[in-house]
């Protein structure tokens, strides 16, 4: 799958062998709020709070998960099924050389299976984002942008680190 962002990362749009999967957008360019539409539902991934480090991943207006922030572990993802809740985290690694801005993000299920790899890398200062599912039968759409939103979360934290600034 390809990811294809405005300039302003303000829109974006989830294509699967160039057929149009899901768009959508933030809102206001100042806020992290993301709205997208995906099987005539809408969603979205709001702040609780003005100070708050959490998220709430809403369906048609209806809670489905969190996204949660730990000191230890970074964000933590929790969306809730009919019978229980999945965990998931989304960890870094770096590809290609040691200066290339080239990324290799890994969504884990409860800490321990791989579900889902996006692949980050800039060419020409633009940004070129595809995503996999390891299991290519279960492809969760949701879960793919809120680890897109995550994954957005962690490079403003990495961006605010080397220039000196505060997050």
């Amino acid at each position: 799958m390809k990811i294809e962002t405005t300039r302003s990362n303000k829109e974006f749009k989830v294509l699967d062998k160039n057929r149009l999967i899901l768009k959508g957008r933030r809102p206001k360019w100042y806020s992290s709020e993301v709205r997208f539409f995906y099987n005539s539902k809408t969603y979205e991934i709001k702040k609780k709070g003005f100070w708050s480090t959490s998220f709430t991943i809403l369906e048609s207006g209806h809670p489905i998960g969190a996204i949660h922030w730990s000191l230890k572990k970074s964000y933590k993802i929790i969306l809730k099924n009919n019978t229980s809740s999945l965990q998931y985290w989304l960890k870094t690694e770096k590809a290609g050389k040691w200066y290339a801005a080239d990324r290799k993000y890994l969504l884990y299920e409860n800490d321990e299976t791989p579900i889902l790899t996006i692949h980050y890398a800039l060419k020409k200062w633009k940004e070129s984002i595809e995503a996999e599912f390891i299991d290519k039968d279960t492809t969760n759409y949701v879960l793919l942008i809120c680890a897109l939103f995550v994954m957005r979360l962690q490079q403003t934290a990495e961006n605010a680190a080397a220039s000196g600034g505060f997050a």
